[in-house]
This record gives structure tokens, sequence and C-alpha cells, in this order.
């Protein structure tokens, strides 16, 4: 039995409030489930140290796949305070972005106080096609890619041609 697409990425932040403000006022996704956590249900299910609490804020984008779920937990300075677990987590979180839009949303985020990496940066995927994307870290440093791919269409030319520029 298949599994069903990513339903939410946690990400650990420093400010609930403050990160789903970046992540509303940057990416335009809205609030939707606010709750505190903790307690042994939580403690065992994730493996947490005993004692372990936070303010959860969901995310939504414009579907109902992929949402955000941003934890801040109470009395946590650094992310080793959940046992480890964040030392491996994802090394970004990367977002499809339209092509006309790519430049208005790096001007925002840097508005927003982004440390955006770059400015968005065209490149030749071989047997792909080019892409627009740029990086940025968001107010907990938190890696973030923004891309714009070629259509369906696009990839499946450019590999029946040979991969060609």
């Amino acid at each position: 039995m298949p599994v069903s697409e990513v339903h939410h990425v946690a990400i650990t932040v420093s400010d609930v409030d403050r990160a789903a403000d970046f992540y509303e006022r940057a990416l335009g996704y809205r609030r939707t489930l606010r709750t505190d956590v903790g307690g042994p249900g939580i403690e065992v299910s994730l493996g947490l140290p005993a004692g372990t609490t936070g303010k959860v804020q969901y995310l939504q984008g414009p579907s109902r796949v992929g949402q955000l779920e941003l934890i801040e937990w109470n009395g946590v300075t650094t992310r080793t305070a959940t046992g480890g677990h964040l030392e491996r987590g994802p090394f970004l979180l990367s977002f499809e972005v339209p092509l006309d839009e790519i430049h208005e949303l790096h001007r925002r985020l840097v508005e927003l106080g982004a440390d955006c990496l770059t400015a968005p940066n065209r490149v030749l995927l071989e047997n792909y096609g080019h892409i627009t994307a740029f990086a940025a870290r968001d107010l907990d440093g938190n890696l973030l890619e923004f891309v714009s791919l070629p259509s369906r269409e696009e990839i499946l030319a450019r590999r029946r041609d040979g991969g060609g520029n």
C-alpha cells in the first residue's frame, strides 16, 4: 500500500508568532491549527525528553498538501535539546514558484529580513531543463529554496531531443 504525499514538515523556530508572521507575509501561507503540545503522549510518540512542551502553529499554502508546522519548544535554546532529532533534520525546504513571480518573492524576502544567499539564478540541469532558483535563510536560519521549474512538456521535449541546450 503506497503512502500519500508529505502531509507537513515541522520546523523548530525560536518564536512561533514571529515565524508564522514571516511565512504568512513571505509566502502568502495562511495560519490554520494553533495548539500547545506536551506530556507523556507526545514525549513517547516523538521520543522527546520528559517535560518537553511547545507551541505549534500550522500554516497552509494554496492546497491542503505540504503544510508547515512551526514549533517553539519551551525552555529549549538549542536544536539538540530535542534528543538530537533536529541535528539530522531537513537540509532545506523547497517551494515551487512561478517564473514570473520569483523576482518579486526575492524582493519581499529581503524586505522581511531573510538572508537571501543569491538573487534568482537560471541554471541548466542535464536531462531536465532550465530552472530559476535562489536560496534564503528564514529568521531562524532554516534554509529555504525557491525554484521555478520547466513544464512537464518542456522536460519531455528536452529528453526526446537528447538533453541539449
